[in-house]
Order: C-alpha cells, then sequence, then structure tokens
C-alpha cells in the first residue's frame, strides 16, 4: 500500500523564524524556515517538491527565483528518488540566500562527474553546479542532505546569479 503525503501550499504552511545557530549557521541573526515538507516515493515527488519551492518563494516576493528553483529541486529530489530508498523530505531556508535542502536516508553523498554524449543519466548535479551560487550535500545522524544555493538578487555589479 502506497502512503501519498500531500504538500500543503505555502499560503497554509507556516514559516517559522529560527535562531541561525541551532542550524548550524552563524548566530547573528534568524533564520525563516519553511518544511521540512515529507516526500512521497512516487512520480508525484518532483511536481510536488516543485509546487511547494514555487508557492514558498511567492509568498516570500521571491517570484524571479522559482524556474532556477524548481529546476534545481527536481535534479536533487529526482536524483534521492532513484539513488535512496527510505523518506525523503525538503526544507526551504531563508537567510541571506535562499537555500533549498533534499534530506534522505542514504549516508552515500553524491558526486559530480562527467557524463557522455551516451549517457541517458548523470546531468543533475552539473545543472545544479552551473545554476546554482553554492551547493553541497552534508551527512546526517539519519543519511544525508543535498542543498543549493541562490541569491535572492543578481550581484548588482554585473556579475550574474555567481
Amino acid at each position: 500500500m502506497h502512503h501519498t503525503h500531500l504538500i500543503r501550499p505555502a499560503a497554509t504552511v507556516a514559516t517559522r523564524p529560527v535562531p541561525a545557530a541551532s542550524l548550524g549557521f552563524a548566530p547573528d541573526r534568524e533564520l525563516t524556515v519553511a518544511g521540512p515538507w515529507p516526500l512521497p516515493r512516487t512520480p508525484d515527488a518532483c511536481g510536488q517538491a516543485r509546487s511547494a519551492v514555487c508557492s514558498i518563494l511567492a509568498d516570500w516576493g521571491l517570484d524571479q527565483l522559482a524556474d532556477t528553483a524548481e529546476l534545481l529541486v527536481s535534479e536533487l529530489v529526482g536524483n534521492a528518488l532513484l539513488h535512496v530508498y527510505g523518506p525523503v523530505s525538503l526544507t526551504v531556508v531563508r537567510r541571506e540566500v535562499i537555500c533549498c535542502q533534499v534530506r534522505d536516508g542514504s549516508r552515500k553523498l553524491p558526486q559530480l562527474r562527467p557524463a557522455q554524449t551516451t549517457d541517458e543519466f548523470g546531468r543533475g548535479l552539473r545543472l545544479v553546479d552551473l545554476m546554482a551560487s553554492k551547493w553541497g550535500a552534508d551527512p546526517t545522524p539519519w543519511g544525508k542532505e543535498v542543498w543549493f544555493e541562490l541569491p535572492e538578487a543578481p550581484d548588482p555589479l554585473g556579475g550574474g546569479w555567481d
């Protein structure tokens, strides 16, 4: 029997301020956190993650990040569903940047590898690497957290989103 956990639209999900130090960030400010949202182990998971990210970014007045965030979240959730058994969840954190975090139960960290022209898979992390201002993967007591960051605004000196 499959249990589907539907992500509630962000308009009905309370975001909460959290002391930065409690999430391992510098303690000089509070963060705003949306989630975590459990994702189903079904093909609907990527769509639910995209909807959640777009909705929360709209609530925060950051619609300009939606296209990039939903593409990159799809990649991370898709990787978790493809390579990991067990629960997957999504959290979005707002501090100086937007940080999307996908947690899963595997301790195996993803590796950025070159894909051959004939490979069917293997380009997702390359997209994350190219489009996010920063990304990484951290082991946790229950598995790992793969994340990416997007700045709230482009570089004012014309440097794009890097």
